[in-house]
């Protein structure tokens, strides 16, 4: 080989590396909202004695989850319509409406603006009131989307610049912390002493970032695309490493946190982790605490609104391409700044009863499209249909009975559901009645002996996928 080929050949895989590392910190910064910034403390406060478990069961459902999301959705091709196709034409396009437009603009995006006004800046320099609000939310707004309107560029503005500088005062706030305060654990509250490893499970998944993944990944395989990466196969391997390097320092974020929070002096007189940050940013850091904490709140929040706007923009342009994505992202801000200014409480109570629906049918498809990467070439169509929809029913249950609608309140046969009162009731039924469709795929011949377990995804998945088709062998349409 030349010199000169040499060469090239090395600048392109340093090329390759530095995109990789930036794109794993870019999906770190969207996945680690304010949200994500303020359960780790409190469950190290209440978890006390029982920390390790607790902080396992967190990361099982807080990162693991959500990293298994961004390779699925990249195996299964273009997006999430995609993989959600595999449960039936109708509901790819359905699901993945609906699921954009909750964790964007209705739900995710309006909340990160109002938790990034109410703990960033009011509660931090006391600037209350409508207009503070307003002002502030429309100084946040525009800065996301000033870089969102270079989607070319966001991986590059949030991996190499925003991303460094939320990392560096994490670390600042983390090991300061840790390493100045020293008080022991107290005894676990009751909700851990029970089991503790469950308890963590539900406020990881109560983070809901297994949804967020799916919005986020297309991001991630269009921002290797841009940097003129095409093949299937590479995209897939480099969006897994992406993933594994977000999760890493997810991992290590959420642990150092935690940790902080078992050390916290007064562990009683905490209300919820934004409490238990700020004061810890006082105790560690003196004067200079607030400035931390504000930064990391306010960097946090305008991270995962850029990925959100940027995301969301993205698919619908894919859906409706008569409307350009600078006009999506135009609307989108906007009514996440309406939105937002209705303040977090009301967000949360008109919105989160939408996500509470759509999530375990997200989880659900997810999880078989994962086991799917097993065994590639068998079909699988009553499984996908019969797995979104039992959890989706299961959900809607939930739903009536936690708000009494249709006086489904009264209902008492879900008392015997199993992990129904923690919000999972849908859980057991839709691994039972998947199982059970599982083996009425293979009994109508949907099977075949040969399995690539040890081999590569077959490639008339790859081929379908790649085409921009419904992935008619993964979804298993009806002969």
């Amino acid at each position: 080989m030349s010199s000169s080929g040499t060469t090239n050949s090395t600048s392109s895989k340093k090329r390759t590396i530095s995109t990789l590392f930036a794109v794993g910190l870019m999906l770190f910064s969207m996945f680690f909202g304010a949200g994500n910034l303020i359960f780790p403390p409190m469950l190290g406060i209440e978890s006390g004695d029982h920390f390790v478990p607790a902080i396992t069961g967190f990361l099982l459902t807080g990162v693991f989850m959500p990293v298994i999301t961004v390779i699925a959705v990249a195996v299964s091709g273009s997006g999430v319509r995609d993989l959600a196709s595999r449960a039936g034409a109708i509901f790819g396009v359905a699901f993945s409406v609906v699921a954009y437009l909750s964790i964007g603009p209705f739900y995710a995006l309006p909340r990160a603006a109002a938790i990034g006004y109410e703990l960033g800046i009011e509660s931090t320099f006391g600037l209350s009131g409508g207009l503070w609000r307003l002002a502030c939310t429309a100084v946040f707004f525009s800065i996301a989307f000033a870089i969102v309107m270079f989607p070319g560029k966001v991986a590059d503005t949030l991996g190499n610049y925003l991303t460094p500088v939320l990392l560096i005062l994490l670390a600042v706030l983390t090991i300061v912390g840790i390493r100045s305060m020293n008080n022991p654990p107290i005894e676990a509250t009751e909700e851990y002493s029970s089991n503790a490893l469950v308890a963590g499970v539900l406020q990881g998944y109560f983070t809901m970032d297994s949804i967020a993944a799916l919005a986020f990944a297309i991001i991630v395989v269009s921002s290797f695309g841009g940097s003129g990466i095409t093949d299937h196969k590479k995209v897939v391997k480099l969006t897994s490493i992406a993933a594994i390097t977000a999760g890493a320092f997810l991992l290590l974020v959420y642990i150092g946190l935690g940790v902080m929070g078992t050390r916290m002096p007064d562990k009683s007189s905490y209300s919820d982790g934004a409490a238990v940050l700020s004061s810890a940013s006082k105790l560690t850091l003196g004067s200079t605490g607030d400035m931390v904490f504000s930064g990391v709140v306010l960097l946090a929040c305008l991270t995962t609104a850029v990925g959100l706007i940027a995301a969301c923009s993205a698919f619908f342009n894919e859906l409706l391409p008569g409307i350009s994505y600078r006009a999506w992202a135009i609307t989108f801000t906007l009514i996440g700044f309406g939105i937002s200014n209705l303040g977090l409480e009301r967000i949360l109570s008109m919105s989160a009863p939408v996500i509470g629906v759509i999530y375990p049918s997200a989880i659900a498809l997810v999880l078989l499209s994962m086991f799917h990467l097993l065994v590639p070439r068998h079909r699988l169509p009553y499984s996908y249909r019969t797995a979104v929809y039992v959890a989706l029913l299961f959900s809607l249950i939930d739903l009536g009975v936690n708000h009494n609608l249709l006086g489904m309140e009264s209902l008492t046969f879900t008392s015997s559901i199993p992990l129904f009162t923690e919000g999972l009731g849908w859980l057991i039924p839709t691994v039972v009645a998947t199982a059970i469709a599982f083996a009425v795929d293979m009994s109508r011949g949907r099977m075949r002996k040969e399995s690539l377990i040890s081999g590569e995804i077959d490639e008339s998945l790859h081929s379908d996928v790649t085409s921009g088709s419904s992935t008619p062998n993964a979804a298993g349409k009806d002969d």
